[in-house]
């Protein structure tokens, strides 16, 4: 007797180890796909320099091909994947070895300015100041584009010992992300 219930409980365990992983299914194990890209930020300027040349005294001079006025000469892209804004600092002039020019709200003695448009109205009613970014254009879209251009003017007046010294600046265009 004590064989028989021996053997149908091998027989039930030996059934149950057969059958029951078997009979047992599960779904399939869920899947989330994750994609992702960072935040960028990023400009590109389609005029990288501006060589005046000789210049006379309150001489007014655009960011242009030939000088004159153009209000749409260069153009800003945002390159990035956000929506941007863009600001626009320049410095004084160094002198190389003469004395330096100083960027300054209105053209003076050793004192020049510059103002931008960005609206291609010809209204260059953005200061661009060397103390402090100024906003050029507000919220660009990603990939879109803005027409741009400056106005120099010369000093009222410089040192005789400046005449023909080559000066150098710098305008830098700065993005952040728009909020």
């Amino acid at each position: 007797m004590r064989r028989k219930i021996l053997t149908g409980l091998l027989v039930a365990i030996l059934l149950v180890a057969i059958i029951l992983p078997a009979g047992i299914t599960h779904a399939a194990d869920p899947t989330v796909s994750i994609t992702v890209s960072a935040e960028l930020v990023a400009i590109t300027n389609s005029q990288a320099n501006w060589a005046i040349g000789n210049i006379l005294v309150d001489a007014v001079v655009y960011f242009s091909a030939t000088g004159a006025q153009d209000d749409d000469y260069s153009l800003i892209t945002n390159t990035g994947n956000v929506a941007a804004d863009i600001e626009i600092q320049g410095e004084d002039i160094d002198g190389t070895g003469a004395l330096d020019w100083t960027l300054a709200a209105a053209a003076g003695v050793e004192q020049y300015s510059l103002e931008a448009d960005a609206d291609e109205a010809g209204t260059y009613a953005i200061e661009v100041k060397s103390a402090a970014y100024n906003d050029i254009k507000a919220n660009l879209a990603a990939l879109g584009t803005c027409k741009w251009s400056m106005k120099f003017t010369a000093p009222s007046a410089f040192n005789a010992a400046e005449d023909g010294a080559q000066k150098t600046s710098t305008v830098t265009l700065v993005a952040s992300k728009h909020v």
